[in-house]
C-alpha cells in the first residue's frame, strides 16, 4: 500500500510539473504564435507533447496521437498561474465560499471600472479592460453564483492541476453521465461482423466471451462462433437492442424514478410533521403527539 501511494504522489508530482512546463509553452505562443517559430522549436514543443501524453495517460502512445490537434488545444488557452488558480478552486469549495468569492470579485470589478471612468482619458488597453468589466458585471449575480458552483463540481476536470488520482477516481464515477447521447464507436455483436474472436486482445475477448454466447445474442446456431461489428452509436443508448442491455438500461431508470418518489415521499411526511429534524440535522420518526386525557 506504501509502495502505491509513493507512485501516486510520484505521478501527482509529475503532472504538476508538466502543467508548469505546459503555461512556458503558452506564454511562447502568446508572445509569438506557434505558426512563427523556428522550425527547432516546432520540433522541440512535439517531443514535448509525447512527454505530456506520457504523464497524463500513459496506456497511450504519445507517438501516434493526432499532434497537431493536441497542439491546437493546449494553446488555446492562455497561460494560468498555479498559485493564482489554486486560490481560485480552494475559494468555490461550498456555496458559502463562492458567493463570498463573488461578491469580493464584482466590489473590485466595481471600484476598478469607477476608477477607470473617472479618469480623464483612457488607453487603448484601458478601454478593453472597461469593456470586459462592463460585460461582466452585466450578468446576473445567481447566474454567475451557479455557473461558479457548477466550474466547483466539475473541478477533476477543469482545474489543469488537479491530481490524477483525484481527476480519474472522478472520470470513473461520472464517465457514463459525460458520455450519455454521444455518438462513438461501439463493439457490437454482429453474426455476419467483419471482427471475430481472434482479432480482439485477450481482455476483450474474454469478457466479450462471457457477455455474448454463441447461439445468443448473435446467432441462432448453436456451434456459431461469436462475431462483431463496429457501429457508430450514441453512447447509453439501446440501438444494439440486446435484451441484456435493455434490461440493464430499465434497471438504471426505474432506480432513479425510485429514488426521486422516494424523496418526494420523504418531504410530504417532512412537511406534515412525520419527519422531523434531529438536534443532529437528520429527519428523524413520527413526531410523538401528547394525548389528551378523557374526561
Amino acid at each position: 500500500d506504501e509502495d502505491v501511494g509513493d507512485d501516486a504522489n510520484d505521478n501527482d508530482e509529475q503532472v504538476e510539473s508538466i502543467m508548469d512546463e505546459l503555461q512556458v509553452w503558452r506564454e511562447r505562443n502568446e508572445s509569438s504564435p506557434y505558426e512563427s517559430w523556428d522550425n527547432d522549436r516546432k520540433s522541440e514543443f512535439d517531443q514535448w507533447i509525447e512527454k505530456y501524453v506520457a504523464i497524463l495517460s500513459p496506456e497511450a502512445d504519445g507517438s501516434s496521437i493526432d499532434k497537431d490537434a493536441t497542439r491546437i488545444a493546449l494553446l488555446s488557452e492562455r497561460p494560468i498561474d498555479s498559485n493564482k488558480s489554486k486560490e481560485f478552486w480552494s475559494k468555490v469549495h461550498t456555496e458559502t465560499e463562492a458567493e463570498l468569492f463573488l461578491e469580493d470579485y464584482r466590489k473590485h470589478a466595481e471600484e476598478k471600472l469607477q476608477s477607470l471612468n473617472d479618469a480623464s482619458s483612457q488607453t487603448d488597453e484601458e478601454k478593453q479592460t472597461m469593456s470586459e468589466l462592463q460585460a461582466i458585471l452585466s450578468v446576473p449575480f445567481e447566474r454567475q453564483l451557479q455557473k461558479i458552483l457548477d466550474m466547483g463540481t466539475l473541478r477533476p476536470v477543469l482545474d489543469d492541476y488537479t491530481p490524477g488520482t483525484e481527476r480519474n477516481a472522478f472520470l470513473e464515477k461520472y464517465t457514463p453521465i459525460f458520455l450519455e447521447g454521444l455518438v462513438m464507436e461501439h463493439l457490437v455483436p454482429d453474426a455476419d461482423g467483419p471482427i471475430g474472436l481472434d482479432d480482439l486482445s485477450s481482455e476483450i475477448r474474454d469478457e466479450l466471451s462471457k457477455q455474448w454466447l454463441p447461439g445468443g445474442d448473435i446467432g441462432s446456431r448453436s456451434d456459431q462462433e461469436p462475431r462483431f461489428a463496429i457501429r457508430m452509436i450514441a453512447y447509453g443508448t439501446d440501438e444494439f437492442a440486446t435484451s441484456r442491455a435493455e434490461r440493464a438500461r430499465d434497471m438504471y431508470r426505474l432506480w432513479n424514478e425510485y429514488k426521486v418518489g422516494r424523496a418526494r415521499f420523504e418531504e410530504a411526511l417532512f412537511k406534515k410533521g412525520f419527519l422531523p429534524v434531529e438536534e443532529d440535522g437528520t429527519r428523524g420518526g413520527k413526531r410523538k403527539v401528547k394525548k389528551t386525557p378523557e374526561k
